[in-house]
């Protein structure tokens, strides 16, 4: 028992048994020692790589709803264009209507004003043929009267005109 109690070191010269206990040591004094930091390091990247996974999903789901809102604002704006393109045809179709019409009462109004200028002219035309028929006829009667009225009859009608009104 002594000999047991005993415990003698010494070098081994035995690579092969030196270098597996040496590698074991290695080993146990790296996984105890490097093993905790390795095992944090490996957490904290596991932690990273989860982060990044939510986030990634995160922006996922708002691309995803912002795609969504996207697509009803364009089914939106679609239906605005067509309404539009729809009110555009039935206002093209109005205002076709409106300018005949429009066409329509200018010609009236003009037909009835050169009526009304035709007209005017028309009285113009008889007050001065009415004019013309008077002045010939005056011209006319002054003239007979000139050359038939001699100061002998025409003393005798104006005698003749002082004693009917003379005689009433």
């Amino acid at each position: 028992m002594e000999n047991l109690l005993l415990l003698s070191v010494s070098l081994n010269t035995d690579i092969f048994e030196a270098n597996l206990i040496n590698i074991v040591l290695l080993v146990v004094l790296l996984f105890n020692v490097v093993g905790d930091a390795l095992k944090t390091s490996m957490l904290e990247r596991k932690e990273k790589i989860l982060s990044g996974v939510q986030d990634a999903e995160q922006r996922l789901n708002e691309a995803s709803e912002r795609l969504a809102e996207a697509k009803t604002q364009l089914e939106q704006s679609k239906l605005v264009i067509d309404k539009i393109t729809s009110d555009k045809e039935e206002t093209r179709r109005t205002l076709a209507v409106s300018n005949g019409e429009r066409v329509q009462e200018e010609s009236i109004r003009r037909a009835d004003s050169a009526k009304l200028a035709v007209m005017y002219k028309k009285q113009q035309v008889w007050r001065e043929v009415k004019e013309q028929v008077s002045t010939l006829a005056l011209t006319r009667v002054i003239t007979t009267l000139k050359d038939d009225l001699t100061l002998d009859k025409h003393l005798a009608i104006i005698d003749n005109g002082i004693a009917r009104i003379g005689g009433q």
